[in-house]
């Protein structure tokens, strides 16, 4: 691990990946953690700092490049495009965290990926999820290219020419609960403004969904 000042890219992790972790008790066991979309390692190294086994999947080989560097060679990072599905994954996983990722893929693909995540999660396998809701500032502002899903066109927030697919709340607990048999469920509404390329960004909405797979 690195010190504060040396980690590149973003230095904490998730405020609700924090807060999952330590209301589930996941500070006190140890195990395999598995994060789809995991950037540059700013949520894995919280798990690190309690010895568990550390995997990340993510499409952009320079920010697992600075994962390396941050967590050490000893985790496992692996370059995938998820919106083509999977990539290969070796054995189970005894936690899931899925914080900024479900957003980006179509409705199909997010399917494609839950469903094929079941058979490498350990019984009881902690899952979280992170996600935009229909309320979110970006939902409407671009080309609509499936239902509830846009091509943005929000230069402000970084996004402009990316898919973003928005849940409803119901409909992604249901997504969840279909794919992963998510039981034991607690899902938590998030609103909060930003400050991005230097304007004021209002009215951001996730949900936090958290659970263990069955």
């Amino acid at each position: 691990m690195r010190t504060l000042r040396d980690i590149r890219g973003l230095k904490f992790p998730d405020e609700f990946v924090v807060r999952h972790f330590f209301k589930r008790g996941l500070s006190n066991r140890s195990g395999r953690v598995l994060e789809l979309g995991s950037g540059t390692g700013n949520n894995l190294a919280l798990y690190a700092q309690y010895d568990w086994d550390l995997t990340g999947v993510d499409y952009d080989q320079s920010a697992l490049d600075d994962a390396r560097w941050n967590l050490g060679d000893a985790s496992t990072f692996i370059q995938a495009d998820l919106s083509n599905g999977l990539p290969a994954l070796d054995g189970k996983f005894d936690a899931l965290i899925i914080p900024n990722l479900l957003c980006y893929l179509t409705l199909a693909q997010a399917k494609a990926v839950l469903a094929g995540l079941k058979a490498h999660l350990a019984p009881g396998c902690e899952v979280f999820v992170r996600t935009r809701l229909v309320d979110d500032y970006r939902y409407g502002r671009g080309e609509m290219i499936e239902p509830d899903g846009f091509r943005l066109a929000t230069p402000e927030t970084g996004e402009a020419g990316l898919f973003n697919l928005f849940y409803t709340q119901a409909g992604l607990v249901e997504l969840l609960t279909t794919t992963l048999g998510l039981a034991e469920r607690e899902e938590l509404a998030v609103r909060f403004d930003n400050v991005q390329a230097g304007r004021r960004v209002p009215g951001n909405s996730d949900l936090v969904v958290w659970g263990v797979a069955s």
